[in-house]
């Protein structure tokens, strides 16, 4: 929307408040058409999503919502099904898509935009800020640090536990190893030995692909004893440019 100044919109204005909805929901939609696809998209994206965030604090709390109400695992939170709720509804509320005539979309695309949606997230509390910046980071490590705890202190469930934390660790963990250190070690291990056991547990034989990425990385992260940046990781630099 180029010709809406948000200059000149009062924050309490109409347009304003449908023009920051409109923003935020379009930049939580590229977790589904972008980075789901090209996940080195990521960065770049968590990078203008920063850029207004940072400035315009109501964004970002708009972000947060969409980025809730399409995924509830960056809550997080394992939406239960409800007594008489149809398989539709409750589908419709874990995230999956159905269409008109009711048909609930395949897993294997539900688990791919739902990577979409955690790895621009992770991406955006990993991102610096402009240097020019003084302010702290709207939504940084700290709140990555407090989802990472939270989940491995709920019960797993089949696939998406899996899905959601090998793309966290994937595009957060080398920014949370960083600042973290020890503890992020620790929590790492706690993974590893304690919380991984428990999503084999639940999960179906033959499932493969989630389960399999996660193993791998786990197992990669603790014979290295770090983890690499991410495809397209982007640091305080790109302000410089």
């Amino acid at each position: 929307m180029p010709e809406i100044s948000m200059k000149n919109m009062s924050s309490d204005s109409a347009i304003y408040n449908f023009s920051t909805y409109l923003i935020a929901k379009q930049f939580v939609e590229q977790g589904d058409t972008q980075i789901s696809a090209q996940h080195s998209t990521a960065f770049p994206i968590a990078m203008a999503i920063l850029g207004i965030w940072s400035k315009k604090l109501d964004v970002g709390s708009l972000i947060l919502g969409h980025f809730y109400s399409r995924c509830p695992y960056l809550v997080p939170f394992y939406p239960p099904k409800q007594v008489g709720q149809s398989d539709v509804e409750y589908y419709t509320m874990l995230g999956y898509h159905v269409d008109d005539e009711g048909i609930i979309e395949e897993k294997h695309k539900f688990l791919n935009r739902i990577s979409g949606y955690v790895r621009l997230y992770a991406a955006i509390i990993s991102a610096p800020l402009p240097p020019s910046l003084k302010a702290q980071h709207p939504h940084g490590l700290v709140c990555g640090w407090k989802w990472l705890a939270r989940i491995i202190n709920l019960e797993p469930r089949p696939d998406i536990t899996a899905t959601v934390l090998f793309d966290f660790l994937d595009v957060a963990g080398h920014s949370l190893q960083k600042v973290y250190g020890k503890q992020f070690k620790k929590i790492i291990h706690i993974l590893c030995k304690e919380f991984f056991p428990k999503i084999k547990q639940v999960t179906p034989g033959g499932t493969g692909g989630p389960i399999e990425r996660l193993e791998t990385f786990l197992q990669q992260t603790a014979k290295k004893g770090y983890i690499s940046p991410p495809n397209g990781f982007l640091d305080s630099n790109f302000w410089n440019r």
